[in-house]
């Protein structure tokens, strides 16, 4: 089996039992890859996931080891409770207090690195679980969310990813020297999940749904009860890559177009038109360049922010609002730069949507900021 493969899946079991943990006490918060995989109150759980066929004597290694890690790590604090949530190909799910005669078995050559009365008082703060598998374990976590939030199967899934994303992004914005920060609690996702003002959907945490269902779920979500939408100031920003094809780029734009300005009829209030923003993040200059010139050639009218030949990128130009008059449908920007010049100046509500490939780019924004990880770009104008 592949290494990465068993190492990804290990992660997202580990994640799993923490989403469960979070549900299972509510009312507190979860420490997340601090001491240990995850802590609540004096307890502290390492999780391991071990998905092949071992001999007895492997299994009993399998677990030696985190034993060993967490029998010194009481020792330096004899007041924490520990639990090792262990899943082994095989082994029927359980829980148990060891003997001091079944930890002596475990640790083997080491037992007599450690003294009778430490080994005692171990064993009384010591639990061993034998997890359930894989499967098992998420159907548990889907069935949470659906029970909490009311949600459909289909549904579900798709906010087990979001909560899995959260999760990630709590470890990973913050480094080991501010570990401390890495909690989450039960509010924290009811907030999450009912203000929906910074979700990120990353695919990765949901290989359960098809494309087609994943697309459908987020555009029925997030962007299907907007179609008729208040004049906000939106930015799409885009991922795109060298194999992104110019026609697949132009598709989006003209469906952001029809479907995210409101601008093609003179009786439209002035107050109440809105034209997006749209920055294509990793385009090369030549294809921005072939983008904007097939799209002016088609009658378009292009806003950059740049008014001239060298001029300086103009904010009040790029900031100009659509008439019926001037047909202004979209407005590119270049540069992370200039929507950063932007989004410090609005007027107006802002909403940015990222979509991206691998990484969306790190943007400060105190407003609704989402972001959606897809497969392919051509999968964008069926979600929004």
């Amino acid at each position: 089996m592949d290494g990465a493969y068993v190492a990804i899946k290990g992660f997202k079991y580990q994640f799993d039992r923490s989403i469960v943990e979070i549900f299972n006490n509510p009312s507190k918060n979860v420490r997340i890859e601090q001491l240990q995989d995850y802590e609540f109150d004096n307890y502290f759980v390492q999780v391991k996931y071990h998905d092949t066929d071992y001999t007895a004597p492997q299994q009993k290694q399998k677990i030696k080891k985190p034993l060993l890690q967490l029998l010194d790590q009481y020792k330096l604090d004899t007041s924490k409770k520990f639990i090792l949530f262990i899943y082994l190909k095989g082994v029927t799910p359980s829980k148990k207090n060891l003997t001091i005669s079944e930890l002596d078995s475990i640790l083997g050559n080491k037992s007599n690195d450690y003294i009778i009365s430490d080994k005692t008082s171990f064993v009384q703060n010591f639990t061993l679980i034998h997890a359930h598998d894989f499967v098992t374990q998420y159907k548990d976590v889907i069935g949470k969310i659906r029970t909490e939030y009311s949600k459909s199967i289909e549904e579900a899934k798709l906010y087990y990813s979001i909560i899995s994303s959260h999760l990630l992004d709590i470890v990973i914005n913050n480094q080991p020297s501010s570990k401390n920060l890495r909690t989450c609690s039960k509010i924290q996702l009811d907030k999450l999940i009912s203000d929906g003002k910074k979700v990120v959907f990353k695919s990765a945490f949901n290989d359960e749904l098809t494309v087609d269902k994943q697309t459908k779920l987020l555009h029925n979500q997030f962007f299907k009860s907007q179609l008729n939408n208040e004049p906000h100031e939106r930015f799409f920003v885009v991922e795109v890559n060298s194999s992104t094809k110019i026609s697949v780029i132009k598709d989006l734009v003209l469906t952001l177009k029809n479907k995210w300005s409101k601008n093609k009829t003179k009786a439209i209030p002035a107050s109440d038109r809105f034209a997006p923003y749209i920055l294509l993040h990793g385009i090369k200059p030549d294809k921005l360049i072939e983008l904007k010139t097939d799209l002016k050639n088609d009658g378009h009218k292009i806003c950059d922010g740049y008014d001239f030949f060298n001029a300086p990128f103009n904010l009040t130009s790029i900031k100009e609002r659509p008439t019926f008059e001037s047909k202004l449908f979209y407005k590119f920007i270049n540069e992370l730069t200039e929507l950063n010049q932007i989004i410090n100046n609005l007027d107006r509500t802002g909403e940015i949507y990222q979509f991206y490939l691998e990484t969306p780019l790190s943007i400060s924004f105190t407003q609704k900021h989402l972001k959606f990880q897809v497969q392919k770009v051509d999968d964008i104008k069926n979600i929004i």
